[in-house]
């Protein structure tokens, strides 16, 4: 009878050692997200580095509608963060899933790291992907995800995946749930099926920095 009981409290400390450990694992905050929550603490320094963002895409657009033969732009990881921080919310919130809030990005060699605060009835805490974003042929960009946690907890995304696949493809956007080097990959069509849109011929990813260059089509005579 001891023995029972010895082994039935040990089973039961087991199960809320493990509970308990996966609690604190999904409660987790990633290094990246933690760092570039505080990197910029300043409003000023903010604010500028979001008028910074703003200024390059402005600049981009301008390029593209005026028919540039070919156009570039740069972004660096802190105008981006600096803009999620600062615009957003405010100006686009519609944008926003509901429950989401405070996206942040960093950028490694070919690779982007995306953070925001996801808050559900059951759980709050800080969801975290790691993607590969590169061009296919044809003006296909693929996002080849690497890993998707909640706090340090793997998590499957095929659910969010697919509801995000039918709204954009609501607004006029074809995009895939496939894969790409054995990992599972979001494959978008840029052209949208429209002759006329300019192509993307180059993407990069570097340390801190985001890239993209793309020409204007010639029609044909």
């Amino acid at each position: 009878m001891k023995r029972s009981l010895l082994f039935l409290f040990l089973l039961l400390l087991l199960l809320g050692g493990v509970a308990g450990g996966l609690y604190w694992s999904s409660a987790q905050v990633p290094d990246f997200y933690q760092i570039a929550l505080q990197e910029q603490s300043q409003p000023e320094v903010r604010q500028q580095k979001a008028k910074q963002f703003v200024q390059h895409s402005m600049q981009l657009v301008n390029d593209v509608r005026n028919k540039e033969p070919r156009w570039s732009q740069e972004f660096s990881e802190q105008q981006v963060n600096a803009w999620l921080a600062e615009e957003l919310h405010q100006k686009y919130n519609e944008w926003v899933p509901e429950g989401i809030s405070d996206p942040r990005v960093k950028f490694d060699k070919n690779q982007v790291d995306l953070g925001f605060h996801l808050t559900l009835k059951q759980w709050s805490g800080i969801i975290s992907l790691k993607f590969k974003p590169w061009l296919m042929d044809n003006q296909r960009l693929v996002l080849e995800l690497d890993q998707a946690k909640a706090g340090l907890l793997p998590i499957p995304i095929d659910d969010a995946i697919s509801d995000l696949i039918r709204e954009a493809r609501s607004e006029g956007w074809y995009i895939e749930w496939g894969q790409a080097n054995g990992n599972d990959a979001l494959i978008v069509h840029l052209d949208r099926g429209k002759s006329e849109l300019p192509d993307l011929t180059a993407l990069a990813v570097e340390p801190g920095i985001f890239r993209l260059a793309g020409k204007t089509k010639v029609k044909k005579q």
